[in-house]
C-alpha cells in the first residue's frame, strides 16, 4: 500500500507537533508582505524582538504608507508633488556642482 501525497510539499501531516525550540521561518511571496511577523530566537530577551519588530516596520515603510493613503489624493496633486520633488532634486544637485 502506497501513501498518499500531500497537495502542499511543507504541510505536516496530521497530530505532527512543530518541537518548541524549532526556529520558524516566514516565507514571503512578493516584494513587500503586508503582514510584518518577528518571532523570539531561542534565550533572547522580549525587549530585542521587539526592536527588531519596530526595524522591520521602518524598513517597509508601513506607518508611511498608511499615512499616505490615510486620504485620497488626486492624482493631479501627485503628479505635481512628484514634479516639485523632481526640481528641487535638480537645483539641489545644480548648486552641489556649481561649489
Amino acid at each position: 500500500m502506497a501513501y498518499k501525497k500531500s497537495k502542499h510539499r511543507n504541510q505536516r501531516p496530521k497530530g505532527y507537533a512543530r518541537r518548541r525550540d524549532e526556529e520558524r521561518t516566514v516565507r514571503v511571496k512578493g516584494k513587500r508582505p503586508s503582514h510584518v511577523s518577528v518571532y523570539p530566537r531561542k534565550g533572547e530577551n522580549p525587549e530585542r524582538a521587539i526592536k527588531r519588530f519596530l526595524k522591520k516596520c521602518k524598513k517597509m515603510k508601513i506607518v508611511e504608507e498608511y499615512r499616505k493613503r490615510e486620504y485620497f489624493e488626486k492624482p493631479s496633486t501627485k503628479r505635481r508633488r512628484m514634479k516639485m520633488r523632481r526640481l528641487a532634486l535638480i537645483k539641489k544637485e545644480a548648486a552641489k556642482n556649481k561649489e
